[in-house]
């Protein structure tokens, strides 16, 4: 996601595809340095390199919360669900989130939106051989809701009679308090049908909470174009206003349906909270729903 750059039009937002920058650390080049990638620039490197000087468990947590996104998926693929919109996409390596949910059904279509033109770049190459109308890509911005749900109507890509499963993997903690993240995830619920889900990672302060502020630091000190802000886990589980938990709820990354046994020391190395929720209907409001909420 750019940084901290007010409210413009989705397509409008990000830097324009002819102003790609490089002078700046990008949060989805340095993730992708975390995972051992290999699409990322000097100014990404250096700033990644200072992250894990200070916090060497923001190499563990970025593949941890990589393996979670998997087990998120193949879970939503095996409940059924067949459209998924993944939004901040960034440039991890492979498998990417159509190929995990195309190994459980090969029909599922996915949307991908950043709003960085350099990641658009790459999807175009990494998209080639696939059907358009099953995976596609489009620049947009989190923090134009409304426009994103605009922008992936008018993709023609998903069934909107059909629950659609809404990707945010580690990219809300790049929404600084101001910019009202959790109105922004509940202007995305509303605009999604009827018994879609949220499936949501974010970094958190709760296990070390001064070295935790010493990475995130790096993001501001080397002028990054998107700030961190760790939220404890009272403030993550507040995102999934409207939608109700799956189990096991929202737990550290690793103990989310985990494939193998987690280890106490690994806990300690990972500092995101992930969980699924399902979007739930009027009547199952125990407040009642917000105003622009829609059946």
């Amino acid at each position: 996601m750019a940084g901290h750059l007010g409210s413009r039009a989705c397509g409008e937002v990000g830097w324009a595809a002819t102003e790609v920058r490089t002078d700046r650390p990008h949060p989805a080049r340095m993730y992708d340095y975390f995972l051992g990638g290999k699409n990322h620039y000097h100014v990404d490197r250096i700033a990644a390199e200072e992250v894990v000087r200070r916090v060497p468990e923001a190499i563990d947590s970025a593949r941890a919360n990589r393996a979670w996104m998997r087990r998120a998926v193949c879970h939503l693929a095996d409940m059924g669900v067949r459209q998924f919109l993944d939004l901040g996409t960034g440039l991890p390596t492979e498998p990417n989130l159509h190929q995990v949910a195309q190994s459980v059904a090969s029909d599922a279509r996915v949307l991908y939106i950043d709003n960085d033109p350099i990641v658009l770049t790459y999807a175009q190459a990494l998209l080639v051989g696939n059907n358009p109308n099953q995976v596609d890509y489009a620049l947009g911005d989190l923090r134009d809701p409304q426009g994103i749900i605009r922008l992936a109507r008018s993709q023609d890509i998903f069934d909107w009679g059909q629950p659609i499963a809404l990707v945010l993997s580690a990219i809300a903690h790049f929404i600084a308090n101001e910019e009202d993240v959790a109105n922004i995830i509940a202007t995305l619920r509303s605009g999604l049908p009827p018994r879609s889900f949220l499936a949501l990672s974010h970094a958190t302060g709760d296990l070390q909470r001064e070295k935790a502020a010493l990475g995130a630091a790096v993001y501001d000190e080397y002028q990054a174009t998107a700030g961190v802000t760790m939220r404890s886990h009272q403030e993550i589980e507040a995102l999934f206003s409207g939608f109700t938990l799956i189990e096991p709820g929202l737990v550290q990354v690793p103990l989310w349906n985990p494939d193998d046994a987690v280890d106490d020391e690994e806990l300690k190395r990972v500092w995101l909270y992930g969980g699924i929720g399902q979007k739930v209907t009027h009547h199952e409001w125990a407040t009642g729903p917000t105003s622009n909420d829609q059946p």
